[in-house]
Formats: C-alpha cells, structure tokens, sequence
C-alpha cells in the first residue's frame, strides 16, 4: 500500500497535473460541516421514506438508483460546488451528467472483502496535442467521502494508470514497480476524483465500522451514456436554463423511455429498482 498526497481546492494547478499524470487525485475540505450534516440526515429520511427502493446487492453497500426524482433538494449536489470546477477542466469543454447516488456500507459488512477490481468504462479520451488541458479519461467520478475513513473502515482504493490493461493480473505484470494499490483514507469532506477506466475497488476495514459516500459520475459529449438505467427528472432533463439543458442531455434509455411516459408516476414506480445489483 503506498501513501497519496492529498490537495486542497485552491491548488489547482497542482491537481490538474496530478491527475494527468496519475489518473485519479485526492482534495481536502470538499464539504462543508452543513453539509456533510444535510447529506447524512438525507440518506437516513430518504431510507425511512422509501426503504424499498434502497436495497443492498450482491456489493454489500446500499444505494438508491434514482434519487433525483423524488428529491429536488439534490439539485445542488449534482455539480459539487467544490469539485466540479475541477472536473470541468478535466472533462471540459462539454461536460455531462452521467450519475449521481449514495452509497453506504454498513457496520456489519465493513470488513468483508466481495468487492474485486474492476474497471467501470473501458473507453479512453484522445489526447488533443495543441489542448494542454485535455485527458485520457472519457468518463470521471468523484467519490466524497460522508463520513471519516481510516484503516477501521471500508476505504476506496485504486491502481493509478491501470487503464490500459485488460485484467488486473496484467496490470501488475506488465507495470512492474509502477503497480501501485493507493488506498484512500480521510476526514469527511475528502474527495477522490478517478478516471473509472482504471481499476478500482472497495477495501474491507478492519474493525466493524461502516462508511457513506457521495458518487457524483461525468461524462462528455463524445462518449457514450454510462448506463441505460439512470432516469432524469423532466425539471432537470427539459431545464429552462439552456446550458444546463446541454448538461443534462446525454439521456440513457431508462430516461428516453421515462420522457416518452410523460415522466409519469407509473414508469417510475416500475423501473425505480432496475439498476444492476
């Protein structure tokens, strides 16, 4: 396991290049005491609200798939006020919605260790010679962590500039010295932005003390829909604001499909748990 510098949001240059050269970077101070407050008491009232619709896969971890409906008072949260200007350069100049859900992983399965490697996207940004901004990546996530992480809880962890490699024993033959496992631990408020084509993974804690985050997902115009089952609300999908329409226009099937409804009660109610466990 090696250390990770971790930066705050003011060193921008320094985060950027860090993350040209690593693929993944961690900031501190992304959240503030409110709002880690606001984010905590949400997942316990949206839990009490419509415990049916969160439910723990074969990953352990609750999560919800479609948030936005039901709940506008995320609106805010979609583009983190901290974090985005850093993914906007990073994935800029035609950034997209991809995802936005929770996760929390609860005490009694903090120290098991289901979750392998994985890479989420395998499709990598070519690099524009004459943009020194540009980046490898065609899709991005930012992990902000909800609670502290340390080495008693559940943490995140990723192998830097492992995009290339088609499995993870490749990765470690063929980068040598290079292969590095970084796991990321930290107060709440620390985020983790991470090109999803590298691998990655959720890493057991080592006593029985559960962990929430926050997964906000970026696109670009140029790729693909991350998935076929994130659904939009119309408020976000038909914004009056026509750049912010642009924002959200990368629209999966799940959500073509909610507009061809009518954004009605009854598809949501029958595709609320379609996404894959």
């Amino acid at each position: 396991m090696a250390d990770h510098p971790t930066f705050a949001a003011p060193q921008v240059d320094e985060i950027l290049d860090f993350f040209r050269r690593h693929n993944y970077v961690v900031l501190s101070d992304t959240l503030s005491a409110e709002e880690l407050l606001y984010l905590k008491g949400f997942i316990d009232r949206s839990q009490a609200e419509f415990p049916t619709e969160w439910r723990i896969g074969d990953k352990e971890v609750y999560s919800h798939a479609q948030l936005l409906i039901n709940y506008p008072e995320l609106d805010p949260y979609i583009r983190p006020r901290v974090v985005f200007p850093i993914v906007d350069a990073i994935m800029g100049p035609d950034t997209r919605f991809a995802q936005f859900d929770f996760r929390d992983s609860p005490d009694q399965f903090a120290k098991n260790d289901t979750m392998r490697f994985h890479r989420d996207r395998t499709e990598v940004r070519i690099k524009d010679a004459n943009n020194e901004n540009d980046f490898e990546c065609a899709y991005v996530c930012n992990i902000q962590y909800l609670t502290d992480v340390d080495e008693n809880t559940p943490c995140f962890c990723v192998v830097p500039n492992s995009h290339p490699y088609e499995s993870i024993e490749e990765a470690q033959e063929k980068m040598g010295a290079a292969y590095q496992e970084i796991h990321i631990h930290g107060p709440a408020g620390t985020a983790v932005l991470y090109n999803i084509g590298i691998y990655h993974r959720r890493y057991p804690g080592l006593q029985d003390q559960g962990r929430r985050t926050q997964h906000n997902y970026f696109s670009r115009a140029a790729s693909p829909p991350l998935t076929n089952w994130v659904l939009l609300p119309q408020r976000l999908a038909e914004h009056p604001d026509p750049d912010l329409r642009t924002y959200y226009s990368q629209w999966s099937d799940a959500t073509k499909a909610f507009a061809e409804a009518g954004y009605s009660q009854q598809y949501y109610d029958d595709n609320v748990m379609d996404k894959p466990t």
